[in-house]
């Protein structure tokens, strides 16, 4: 990887902060293409690949805006993920929630994540306030499409795992929004 950013940054004209965004990039999408990978082959193992594809369509989108809670370790993150994929796939889907229960429980979790969101990783590049309304807007709106996948295919045996992982999603989003505010909260008393 190092060398790979070494040529980049070689031949191309890049500030200090494009290249610490570049490697910062880079690295996310290794690491997520190996636990996808992995993910991919349990589940498959344990025939439950549809259901983990269609989660991960849902949660990828809006992780990748909104954030959530970040690991320090290549391994705390895999291990987060695989417990998150697990619950919303296997342990939660088969828990099939009444459809007059699951909009108005979407509709709060997309009101939540476009109050608190997005919260992104400390050694991610800071946002700009434009950028900063913009991803809250864009979550918004994939929470709200999804809202309408969920309706429309509510009968489906994918639903379940599609509005389980907004939940879930929501209640990362809303612990990492706690914990970054007692941290807050921390620095400024402290």
């Amino acid at each position: 990887m190092q060398k790979i950013l070494r040529m980049a940054y070689e031949n191309a004209d890049l500030s200090p902060k494009e290249q610490k965004f570049m490697t910062f990039r880079l690295k996310c999408m290794l690491y997520d293409m190996s636990k996808v990978i992995l993910f991919v082959a349990f589940f498959a193992a344990i025939h439950k690949l549809d259901s983990f594809v269609y989660a991960f369509l849902i949660f990828f989108p809006v992780r990748q805006i909104s954030g959530g809670l970040h690991f320090k370790h290549y391994v705390s993150c895999l291990i987060f993920s695989f417990v998150y994929m697990y619950a919303a796939v296997v342990l939660l889907a088969p828990i099939k929630l009444a459809l007059a229960a699951v909009i108005p429980i979407l509709a709060v979790c997309a009101a939540v994540i476009y109050m608190i969101g997005p919260i992104l990783a400390p050694t991610r590049p800071a946002l700009t306030k434009q950028e900063f309304a913009e991803r809250r807007l864009k979550a918004f709106k994939i929470i709200c499409y999804e809202i309408v996948l969920t309706v429309l295919f509510f009968n489906s045996d994918l639903a379940s795992a599609g509005y389980w992982t907004i939940i879930l999603h929501t209640l990362q989003l809303l612990i990492a929004w706690i914990m970054k505010s007692s941290k807050k909260g921390g620095e400024k008393n402290g």
